[in-house]
């Protein structure tokens, strides 16, 4: 079901990718400015409005595997992957701009409503768009060298979306609304993003052809293949730990950053974020020369483990009042970072062992419990952010924290993280599926490929 390994044109890798420019600058900014935006400024309870997006995140984790499922199965002739992201690029456009500028409401338990129903309109329909293009990002070729490509161009406009997050609510700051103002301008990025990257990948997109005709139950009962003992959960298992840690990372980056090192806000998000998110961005290029030296499997543990070893050591002994050191190490950390994206690009070569050894080819449902741990990974890493808060004695009431909490959050910030990017590195080592195991089954796949052309 992938497309032959070879060269794949520039403009198609370049286009894919682009779609995640608007996928990851929309996640951010509601992860980032959404419970403030209808707690702050519109007045909601902020335990209502939490509470309002918690069953809100598990009803989008619970639609990502179906999503993805159902794309594995669809037969239009315009592909299986196109049609979901068409629908989810328009829709999450509209629904985005209907969220983050909601129309005056008086009642409390109407704006939660309002919340609730918008909240779920556009998550499910960003996942319409998310899961479809991920699982088509590992069809577009077969050659590990290609995907590693196809993966760093996606990784690379997700940074590049990160950085409008970033920067867009900053050109808004003097607006009634705040960050939602500019919502309207993120609406247009997300749809025209999308459909760049539908556009780009016209005739690579194979319609399903099994002649199967799939029920939701039997969609549900396949998500059991996923858990099997394979190559997938030592992966998911890596995957959830060093999301858990980036959850950790950015939930206590403003904590850390003021009250240890006692940097304002503004100064956090363009001197130290926007500059680490670019370096991330640049970094892909690098990581594919590196994985072509010494393969996908190393260069990741590398990368990781130096992550969590370096922040655990740097952070603790970073001077208060000076931008220099956190410049630099970001700079050094953003480059590492960048070493994350092998991950997701192994996603695609656990979906050809899956069809190897089980003859099914489910892309969509593989990519869509990656997405799902993202979102377990961030629950958990908020629930974890909390705690530690609570460890080291933050006192939110206060304007100055003591010494000890100052001190307790620096350590919360290097080795409290650090642990989980290291438990990652190792358990990612565990994943048996290396470079000659990937080169058996490709091998099995053109064989069965080849026989099929034959019939």
């Amino acid at each position: 079901m992938t497309n032959p390994g070879g060269p794949l044109p520039g403009a198609v890798k370049v286009g894919y990718g682009a779609g995640s420019l608007g996928i990851s600058a929309a996640e951010f900014f509601v992860r980032v400015y959404l419970l403030k935006l209808y707690s702050d400024t519109l007045g909601l309870s902020p335990i209502l409005a939490g509470a309002v997006l918690a069953v809100g995140l598990i009803w989008d984790a619970v639609t990502d595997p179906l999503i993805g499922a159902l794309s594995d199965h669809t037969r239009a002739r315009s592909g299986r992957r196109r049609p979901w992201m068409l629908a989810g690029s328009l829709l999450a456009a509209a629904t985005f701009v209907v969220l983050f500028l909601p129309p005056h409401l008086e009642s409390s338990p109407l704006l939660a409503l309002y919340l609730l129903v918008t909240y779920i309109a556009f998550s499910t329909s960003l996942t319409l768009l998310a899961v479809p293009h991920a699982a088509l990002g590992g069809e577009l070729s077969s050659d590990p060298k290609t995907r590693n490509e196809i993966f760093g161009w996606r990784f690379l406009f997700s940074n590049v979306g990160l950085v409008a997050g970033i920067v867009i609510p900053v050109m808004f700051a003097g607006e009634a609304r705040g960050a939602g103002s500019g919502a309207p301008g993120l609406a247009v990025m997300i749809a025209a993003a999308g459909l760049v990257a539908i556009r780009a990948t016209r005739g690579r997109d194979a319609p399903d052809t099994s002649g199967e005709r799939v029920s939701i139950r039997e969609v549900f009962a396949s998500f059991r293949v996923v858990l099997r003992r394979g190559p997938f959960r030592p992966l998911f298992g890596a995957y959830l730990l060093g999301s858990v840690a980036l959850t950790i990372n950015s939930s206590l980056a403003l904590f850390y950053y003021e009250h240890r090192l006692g940097l304002g806000e503004q100064e956090v998000f363009l001197a130290i974020l926007l500059p680490f998110s670019l370096v991330i961005a640049l970094s892909i290029g690098a990581w594919i020369l590196v994985t072509r030296r010494i393969g996908k499997r190393l260069a990741a543990f590398l990368g990781v483990t130096l992550l969590g070893v370096g922040g655990a050591i740097v952070y603790p002994l970073l001077p208060a009042g000076s931008l220099v050191g956190p410049v630099l190490w970001e700079l050094v950390g953003g480059g590492l970072v960048g070493s994350v994206f092998l991950l997701d690009a192994t996603v695609a070569d656990v979906v050809d062992w899956d069809e190897a050894v089980r003859g099914v080819h489910r892309e969509g449902l593989y990519f869509g419990f990656w997405r799902m741990g993202s979102k377990a990974a961030r629950a958990l890493g908020l629930i974890g952010s909390g705690l530690l808060l609570d460890l080291v004695g933050f006192d939110p009431d206060a304007a100055v924290q003591s010494a000890e909490t100052a001190f307790g959050l620096a350590i919360a910030f290097g080795p409290g993280v650090g642990v989980f990017f290291v438990l990652a590195a190792v358990v990612w080592l565990c994943m048996p599926l290396d470079e000659k195991i990937q080169k058996r089954v490709r091998r099995v796949l053109a064989r069965r490929a080849k026989a099929g052309k034959t019939d």
